[in-house]
């Protein structure tokens, strides 16, 4: 007696069709029943069965049947049929190419690991924590790669060190809302792959959440702007390759503390005495 599935491989819902082939030696007629599984809900009559998989959970199914023959001598037979993984939603796995992470300047102090990561990026990272834990349910080998970037002022060792903080804090962040630790990886470049000047002004040009008075003023102060576009942490999914758009939060309410520049209003200067 010999067992096969057609499709033995499918998505849960999707049945599959048994075929059940015994034969005497001694040529005795013999019958085919006694249809069992150990998932989902078989249904048989003679030597062919269905397999419903609707509500099963990933995994392999076995489904067996006797053969009787007139003699009431009896043997049995199975096949496996794999229920596979689902796949995540499209727009799910889209998110996940989520915006990259950016710091201060000289962001986190190495005497302070645990600062650095202003409010508009806590939440970025907020939403890359919930999405990705439903994105695991379906992809559970999947892996968040964490670059860490500085920009080019300082020594090579001094920023080699700084983005590895950088990589650090977004890692802690990430596993203290949800995301294992074990399914990220970090790595430190320092200043190894800045953006150049080209590349930021063209990010700058195709940022649709600016305007033109926006854009032109932004593109007059480019060597701080390329400077802040560097100062980030870039992150891939590892299952699909997919990077994080490099594009500068310029309308975040936090965006001058990114930038370098002021977060509230000068003190006015004392009166002058007469």
């Amino acid at each position: 007696m010999s067992c096969s599935a057609s499709p033995a491989s499918l998505q849960a819902g999707t049945p599959a069709a048994i075929t059940c082939t015994c034969t005497s030696p001694d040529h005795v007629s013999v019958t085919v029943g006694g249809w069992s599984s150990t998932g989902g809900n078989v249904s048989g009559s003679g030597s062919s069965a269905e397999l419903n998989t609707s509500g099963a959970s990933p995994g392999t199914i076995t489904v067996s049947a006797i053969c009787t023959d007139l003699r009431g001598l009896t043997t049995a037979a199975s096949t496996p049929v794999t229920v596979e993984t689902p796949p995540p939603p499209k727009e799910l796995e889209a998110r996940l190419a989520l915006h990259s992470i950016y710091f201060p300047t000289d962001m986190p102090k190495a005497s302070k690991p645990s600062g650095g990561l202003v409010e508009s990026q806590q939440k970025t990272l907020l939403t890359l924590a919930s999405d990705f834990q439903k994105y695991r349910q379906s992809r559970p080998d999947a892996k968040l790669i964490l670059a860490g970037h500085a920009d080019k002022r300082g020594a090579p060792d001094y920023n080699m060190a700084l983005s590895q903080r950088r990589v650090d804090r977004t890692t802690s962040f990430l596993v203290e809302h949800g995301v294992p630790e074990a399914s990220i990886e970090t790595k430190a470049l320092g200043e190894e792959e800045n953006m150049t000047p080209d590349q930021v002004k063209a990010a700058v040009e195709a940022n649709p959440d600016l305007n033109d008075e926006e854009r032109q003023r932004i593109l007059k102060n480019m060597r701080t702007i390329v400077l802040a576009s560097n100062r980030r942490v870039d992150i891939t999914l590892s299952t699909t390759g997919q990077e994080s758009v490099r594009q500068f939060p310029f309308n975040a309410a936090d965006s001058l503390t990114l930038i370098g520049g002021r977060t509230a209003e000068m003190k006015k200067a004392p009166a002058k005495k007469p």
